[in-house]
């Protein structure tokens, strides 16, 4: 610190600990106070001397303060400091009225810096330093041949006894600061703690809802291409990192999908190779392994089942991570390689199961059509034929007979037919699904919350894919908990229409409603609108909500259609 600065006062006290803060304060405090009672004081000084004086110690006051604070942190200069202002000021009693000035209790500064800065030792080595050091130079200059030194000390005790138990007051008051500090420092630490604490809880809540989102993703995705995306969606959300890649390198594929920095297209060759030269090791590994890339870390994992390998799931290592975020990112790589298993697995799984049921459902319908239709087909052909070779002998009416037995016979076979095609076919047995689980989790939501909920479902719903019909459903789903969990509406409304081209739905409830503006600049959105999004923007659909504090809201929601309707001609 620049001299100048000890009069800029932001520059002053800037660095300077509270402790230090207080001996500066008290330090010109009794400057003042001392300064003034001896100008106030009865002496036989001119003012001229006075104000020599109270300049010179003013002075030396700027200059022990700068030389105090420039040294706080050396001890021995710190003492040195001390001991040359203790003598110091023992030296003012001499012109400023010996043990009568004023000054004898601007001495209290050094017995308080002692105590801030050294020990308890030194403080009173410095006490009696001064009572010593101030009582013998007062006896040489005024009181020699007067009274003796010990007549002088037991005329001063009454002033001795105040600086002792002074002194045993300010070391008593500075270790209940020092206890108080500690205490705070204690409860700083724990509210630090505590602060990191509900980081972690946040960050913790974020984990859980991004996986949440995650598992309800991969249910709705039909495609391994996509549910690999969503994978490394959710990976680089919830490990905070730069680019996320999910190498495919078996079964003659030689591909790596990646989400994240567009540098990262530079390296996919590299990186590729690395991993090809290295799958051996990352098949045994079961934990999580670090290869660098010019210049650049990754952690891969293989995700694997004990029978097949789906590939290699990595992410980019930040350098300047700390340790304990580099750790977590490894434990949240291994859980994401588990779910990613878990998911493929049973994407495989589903895939090899729809697969047998298809073959079963073509089994069981050329079964049928051999053992009805094709019976028929044959026996009509016969007749066709043994009508052929009477036709010449026979007359009308028995033609007529033949042929209406032939066509008797064509219609039930096109009836056996058209019943095996559509054996399953929702309106050929009166039941519609798909309406009649939205109207039973209706019926339960009216039940168990005691409200009223009107739905109203008009079109064809053969329009819709099996895709489609489950994400109407989970929109419902998630719409009516909204209105109910957070609106508290009483009455809900619920508009289904499936036209040829898209299907539309509105939801409308009466409850208290909500200031959407704030909710998504503040990127708020909770669960429930966050996967209403979500769904309806996976099948390239448009989603509109409108609420207002008070006046309940509004959710409509148009979705592409993905089939178009074949009609059926009906045979008699």
């Amino acid at each position: 610190m620049r001299p100048y600065e000890m009069f800029d006062k932001n520059s002053f006290f800037k660095n300077l600990s509270e402790e230090m803060k207080i001996k500066v304060y008290y330090r010109y405090l009794s400057l003042f106070v001392t300064s003034l009672f001896y100008f106030m004081g009865e002496s036989n000084h001119f003012i001229q001397n006075k104000i020599f004086i109270v300049t010179c110690i003013a002075l030396s006051s700027i200059i022990l303060t700068y030389l105090y604070i420039k040294n706080q942190n050396s001890n021995q200069k710190i003492k040195l400091l001390i001991f040359i202002e203790t003598i110091g000021n023992s030296c003012i009693l001499i012109p400023s009225g010996g043990l009568n000035s004023p000054y004898i209790w601007y001495a209290l500064n050094t017995i308080l810096i002692t105590s801030i800065k050294l020990n308890r030792k030194y403080c009173w080595m410095n006490l009696f330093v001064y009572l010593f050091a101030s009582t013998g130079i007062v006896y040489f200059v005024f009181d020699k041949g007067k009274i003796t030194y010990l007549e002088l000390m037991n005329k001063e005790s009454n002033l001795i006894i105040s600086f002792i138990l002074i002194t045993i007051a300010v070391q008593l008051l500075l270790k209940l600061i020092k206890e108080v500090e500690k205490e705070r420092n204690t409860l700083v630490q724990t509210n630090q703690q505590l602060v990191a604490a509900n980081k972690k809880i946040k960050e913790s809540m974020e984990h859980i809802m991004s996986l949440y989102q995650a598992v309800d993703s991969f249910t709705n995705q039909r495609d391994q291409q996509d549910l690999i995306r969503v994978l490394m969606h959710y990976t680089k959300k919830i490990t905070k990192t730069d680019t996320v890649f999910f190498a495919s390198i078996m079964n003659g594929q030689n591909e790596i999908m990646a989400e994240g920095n567009d540098k990262f297209r530079f390296l996919i060759d590299d990186l590729k190779n690395k991993i090809i030269n290295k799958w051996n090791n990352i098949l045994k590994h079961e934990m999580p392994m670090e290869i660098n890339v010019k210049g650049k870390k990754f952690m891969i994992i293989a995700v694997k089942s004990n029978y097949k390998v789906y590939g290699v799931l990595g992410i980019e290592m930040n350098a300047s991570k700390q340790e304990a975020v580099y750790k977590e990112n490894i434990e949240q790589l291994q859980f994401l390689q588990e779910l990613s298993t878990i998911v493929l697995e049973r994407f495989y799984w589903e895939e090899v199961n729809e697969q047998l049921i298809v073959n079963q459902e073509q089994n069981r319908i050329a079964n049928e059509i051999h053992d009805s239709v094709l019976q028929r087909l044959f026996s009509m052909s016969c007749s066709i034929f043994a009508l052929m070779k009477k036709l010449e002998k026979a007359t009308v009416d028995e033609m007529k007979d033949e042929l209406n037995m032939i066509r008797n016979s064509t219609n039930k076979a096109m009836k056996e037919l058209r019943s095996t095609i559509y054996g399953i076919s929702w309106n050929k047995k009166g039941v519609n699904i798909f309406e009649k689980d939205i109207r039973n989790y209706i019926d339960e939501m009216k039940r168990l919350n005691d409200v009223n909920i009107s739905v109203d479902i008009t079109g064809n719903h053969e329009l819709l894919s099996s895709k489609h019909k489950k994400a109407l459903y989970r929109i419902i789903c998630e719409g009516i908990a909204n209105g109910l969990r957070h609106g508290k509406a009483r009455n809900i409304d619920i508009i289904l229409s499936i036209e040829s081209e898209f299907s539309l739905l509105k939801i409308v409830d009466d409850g208290i409603g909500f200031d959407f503006k704030k909710v998504k600049n503040d990127k708020q959105k909770g669960l429930g609108i966050r996967n209403i999004h979500y769904l309806s923007q996976s099948f390239n659909g448009e989603i509109n909500i409108d609420s207002k504090i008070g006046k309940g809201t509004t959710l409509e929601v148009t979705i592409p259609n993905s089939i178009q309707l074949i009609k059926k001609e009906e045979i008699v």
